[in-house]
């Protein structure tokens, strides 16, 4: 007996207890299977969800496979994807043109805003894109969600409108898939659809779908590629039916023993038959139809040596027992023995051309003979032609002449143009000296009086009255007062200085004047450059000063032996075109520099600048963009012409709106002074 049960238990009792343990393990049998049946009813139900999605997949690849037109198909499967796998917004982009360099939107389903619409219809992807990057790498989809912090993908969300979203590529993606998808929902719609995720249940539906939606694309483009293949095999039939009946050089087939195989309209037309039927019918060989058998066994020689022959000139009869002159191109089919199997051949019609050459040998002969004629007279015309040349060597002359005086004339014009504003220079000077020489003689005069005043008062002074003398020396200071003899003494020596200075600038203004027309000096010698623009300066400052600020930056630059007076009129010239060039105010900078043996000058400007459509004829005679009347255009050809005079050069930089740079440079010369320039 167990120790556990009590001994005066009776059998009944055993019993009753058994049947309470078999009733809790039944019990606990019943709850598990309860609880297998309600497992195998959500199996249940997910298979049945499955069965239903397959089959709505199945209908949707049904309706996809029944139509060729491919946003129809895009159409479709978004409609699928709102309804079925519950994601707020769907788009579709298309990349089926090889031309093109991105993709495009061309369907796209959802629900959007009126202003989404028309934002997310402009959406383009260009395929260098890095977004498309893990696409191009292999990937499967591209995967975002909204707390994403990659930027090529986070920057989409607002592209795409979309705050979660899935990318898919369809189609092949070599290089670059054609189409891609894009599903997903917005900021403030997300949790009422289906959320976007990379768990792989979450992504079974749209894998499917993403599966036989690639296929769908690639029948499209298959089929798409099938009839444009098929269209330009047409066209190109088309077209080479049309060329070979409208050509109008002739196209033949024959054997190698010369049997027509065919021809086109053009080969029996240029042979003189009604058709191409009725030459092969009456022509049983093109052997009968050479003037020359010879030439056909040449041809066939050829053939054999290089399969092909060009530009054969050979002379046939036509169906009337006419000839003609052909220019035939043939090329030959070879067999496995190297024999001729058929020719292809070529022909032109050179008849005209060939009676031109015939009509051209029979004129060349009477050329000859013309030609001869000809030259006697033209012996005769040398006479007179050397006669003219003389004649025109006089007239060369005079025009020489004609303009060395233009020159003279347009330097003459510049110094008179600059003789106002010397004038208004020398004027200032010279009047502020007049005016204190005025005042000087006003002051001498009270001088003057009262000097006088003082000799009375010391002849008075001796009185030996004591008050007398007091009275004399009160009246001699009231003279000094009201004559101002204190302020007098002051003043007169400051009066005179600012003479001395005026007069010395008259001076410098006047040496200037005469530095710069050189009128002593009208030979070349040792001249400082950098002194020689400077007195030009002096000269043109009224011309200039007063919307002009000038930069000097003279460098170290060596003596150089020139005709100052004319390089003096070159630094005028563009000056004054500086100044002018300047609408209300700006800079002129005047640089000077040398490098090995050449001086090199450049005057800038701030001015309007020069277009370039003109900027290569500025240098021409009489060409000036000036008003009538206000210059004439012979400053900037008489600057090029004094330049290559002294054997140097000059070169404009110009931006219009920015200004001017001419630079000017100059070799360095040493020799002995007075040769002419």
């Amino acid at each position: 007996m167990d120790k556990g049960v009590p001994s005066n238990l009776s059998p009944q009792t055993d019993e009753i207890a058994a049947l309470r343990q078999e009733n809790a393990t039944l019990s606990q049998q019943v709850k598990r299977l309860i609880k297998a049946e309600g497992k195998l009813y959500e199996y249940q139900e997910e298979l049945d969800a499955q069965l239903k999605e397959y089959k709505d997949l199945y209908e949707l690849s049904k309706k996809n496979n029944a139509t060729l037109d491919i946003r129809q198909i895009f159409r479709q499967t978004g409609e699928y994807i709102i309804r079925n796998l519950q994601y707020e917004r769907v788009v579709f982009f298309e990349h089926f043109d090889s031309e093109a360099t991105g993709y495009a939107i061309r369907v796209f389903d959802g629900y959007y805003e009126a202003w989404e619409q028309s934002a997310v219809a402009l959406l383009v992807i260009g395929e260098d894109d890095p977004f498309l990057s893990p696409l191009r790498a292999g990937r499967e989809y591209l995967f975002c969600q909204a707390g994403c912090v990659r930027k090529e993908l986070a920057e989409y969300r607002a592209r795409l409108l979309m705050n979660e979203y899935l990318v898919f590529p369809l189609g092949s993606s070599s290089p670059l898939p054609q189409a891609l998808l894009a599903v997903g929902n917005s900021a403030g719609n997300a949790e009422f659809y289906h959320r976007v995720s990379d768990e792989e249940g979450a992504l079974l539906g749209i894998g499917n779908l993403v599966a036989l939606l690639t296929s769908a694309v690639e029948n499209y483009i298959s089929y798409t590629n099938m009839e444009t293949a098929l269209e330009q095999e047409r066209l190109a039939e088309s077209k080479y039916r049309g060329i070979f009946e409208n050509i109008v050089e002739g196209i033949l087939r024959t054997t190698a023993d010369g049997r027509f195989l065919g021809c086109n309209p053009a080969t029996a037309a240029i042979l003189g038959f009604d058709s191409p039927a009725d030459l092969v019918k009456t022509i049983p060989s093109i052997s009968q139809l050479y003037v020359a058998p010879r030439r056909r066994r040449e041809l066939y020689k050829l053939m054999l040596e290089n399969k092909e022959v060009k530009n054969f000139e050979v002379e046939m009869y036509c169906k009337d027992g006419s000839k003609r002159w052909v220019m035939m191109s043939t090329r030959a089919a070879f067999g496995g023995q190297g024999e001729i199997l058929y020719v292809d051949g070529m022909l032109q019609d050179i008849s005209e051309r060939k009676r031109a050459e015939m009509a051209l040998q029979e004129l060349n002969e009477g050329l000859e003979q013309r030609v001869a004629e000809r030259t006697r007279a033209l012996e005769t015309a040398n006479a007179d032609l050397r006669q003219l040349a003389g004649k025109l060597e006089i007239a060369y002359s005079k025009l020489k002449s004609a303009q060395s005086q233009m020159l003279q004339q347009e330097k003459m014009a510049s110094i008179g143009q600059l003789a106002a504003g010397v004038a208004h220079e020398i004027n200032n000077p010279v009047g502020f000296v007049m005016s204190n020489l005025n005042s000087l003689k006003k002051y001498t005069e009270k001088l003057l009086a009262f000097i006088g005043s003082q000799d009375k008062a010391i002849r008075d002074i001796t009185d030996p009255a004591v008050e007398r003398q007091r009275a004399l020396l009160e009246i001699l200071d009231g003279d000094r007062k009201t004559l101002k003899i204190d302020h007098i003494a002051a003043d007169v020596l400051s009066l005179v200085e600012e003479s001395l200075e005026g007069t010395n600038r008259v001076k410098n203004i006047v040496q200037n004047l005469k530095n710069f027309s050189r009128i002593d000096r009208a030979e070349n010698q040792p001249t400082d450059l950098n002194q020689a623009i400077e007195s030009t300066l002096q000269i043109v400052w009224n011309e200039i000063k007063y919307k002009a600020t000038v930069h000097r930056e003279y460098g170290e630059i060596p003596i150089t032996v020139c005709n100052a007076g004319e390089l003096n009129q070159v630094f005028t010239n563009l000056l004054i075109n500086a100044g002018q060039a300047l609408r209300e105010s700006g800079e002129i900078t005047i640089r000077t520099w040398a490098e090995g043996d050449n001086i090199y000058l450049a005057f800038s400007d701030t001015g309007c600048g020069i277009p370039p459509e003109i900027r290569q004829r500025i240098f021409e005679p009489f060409f000036t963009t000036k008003e009538v009347g206000k210059g004439t255009g012979l400053g900037l050809s008489i600057t090029y012409d004094i330049i290559k005079k002294h054997e140097g050069d000059i070169e404009v930089a110009s931006e219009p709106g920015k200004g001017t740079t001419f630079t000017i440079r100059l070799p360095v010369k040493s020799g002995p002074a007075g040769e002419n320039s």
